[in-house]
């Protein structure tokens, strides 16, 4: 566990160099990175840092055998249209290893395929890792004046949490993720927290119920989740006739928007349903379930729409939901985050009130 003694003077010290040493005496140890050695401190003890200012793909580094490695922090800033994430996983010898990168191209459609990209650093460590926990965030209210402002922030942040989820191969949970321009990654705590690390210290040593925290972050580590291929099958044929209906000659162009919505829905819940992302599956199967809109047109509600009996598409959005939900719960004996209803769990307080009652109901 970090040292969070607010009283140690020489620690203050050190960690106020923070951002001073940019490419001085770089040693990674046995770490493996990406990115330029001047996109890198570590001269500062127990600490490194990623500069994500400079032009190109960004920094990114994975830290071997956290419990036996001596960096407590790593760190970043200037996350401005640029995308900080953190994981934790357990290698093939059961040993936790650590990555953090500041990825400036994380958009990019071939971000994951392209070697120099930290994104194709982080889906590498997710494929050979179990048990893995992913942080994730950057400033997407910078600039932010209006409600248009923030809600287009807040639809960036949606389409930034479905392309990583795909991009990475694992569920990137939504309420993990940090909206801050600057954070300090603690992967012997499993903890990510706004700030630099002098700053995140000071924090620390003032912060209540440290080990309750780290505990109910430990629960949401994911293993491998793998589909159901009957039900992707079932979607993938359902959205293949709709878009034959769509560019049929000989159909009711009046339904073309219902269509469309179809289509979108469809096409992110397959996306979605490939890696176990309850995020965009709980949210079209809840909207299925009261047959609501999830769009601001009012038309999109036309997407749950039957002709007769019940409408396929929210029968497969809600099966696809259902899956994932119980896989995922399943992947440890506390939920893995997840209430029976797949609704997240809150926190940390949240977490310690329903283990007792979900361990005992399993040894039953």
């Amino acid at each position: 566990m970090i040292s969070t003694e607010s009283g140690s003077t020489d620690r203050r010290l050190q960690l106020a160099q923070c951002g001073s040493h940019w490419g001085e005496d770089i040693s990674f140890g046995d770490s493996d990175h990406t990115g330029k050695d001047e996109w890198f401190e570590t001269a500062v003890p127990g600490t490194i840092g990623l500069n994500g200012s400079e032009p190109g793909p960004g920094p990114g580094i994975v830290l071997k055998d956290i419990e036996h490695n001596p960096v407590e922090m790593v760190w970043t800033e200037s996350l401005i249209g640029c995308m900080g994430l953190a994981i934790i996983g357990q290698d093939k010898d059961g040993k936790t290893d650590a990555f953090f990168a500041h990825a400036r191209q994380y958009d990019r459609a071939d971000a994951a395929t392209t070697p120099d990209n930290p994104i194709h650093l982080a889906r590498e460590f997710v494929k050979s890792h179990d048990n893995v926990r992913v942080f994730w965030g950057t400033d997407f209210i910078h600039g932010c004046r209006t409600a248009e402002d923030y809600s287009m922030a807040q639809v960036a942040r949606e389409n930034a949490q479905r392309k990583l989820s795909s991009d990475l191969g694992c569920w990137v949970r939504a309420n993990d993720c940090l909206p801050s321009s600057s954070m300090t990654f603690l992967p012997k705590e499993g903890l990510l927290r706004q700030g630099k690390p002098l700053e995140v210290m000071g924090k620390l040593a003032k912060e209540d119920h440290l080990a309750e925290k780290k505990e109910f972050s430990d629960s949401k580590a994911l293993k491998k989740f793998t589909p159901d291929t009957g039900i992707l099958g079932r979607m993938e044929m359902h959205l293949a006739e709709i878009k034959m209906q769509r560019q049929s000659k000989m159909r009711l162009y009046h339904q073309d928007a219902k269509r469309d919505y179809k289509i979108l829905i469809l096409s992110q819940a397959i996306e979605a349903y490939r890696v176990g992302n309850i995020d965009v599956l709980r949210r079209y199967a809840q909207d299925a379930e009261r047959n609501v809109g999830s769009f601001v047109d009012p038309k999109s509600v036309d997407a749950w729409h039957k002709t007769s009996g019940e409408s396929v598409t929210a029968r497969l959005v809600q099966d696809a939901f259902a899956d994932a939900r119980d896989k995922t719960r399943s992947m440890n004996t506390t939920g893995c985050g997840l209430r029976e209803d797949g609704n997240d769990v809150h926190d940390y307080k949240e977490h310690a009130r329903i283990v007792p009652s979900v361990i005992s109901r399993a040894e039953i």
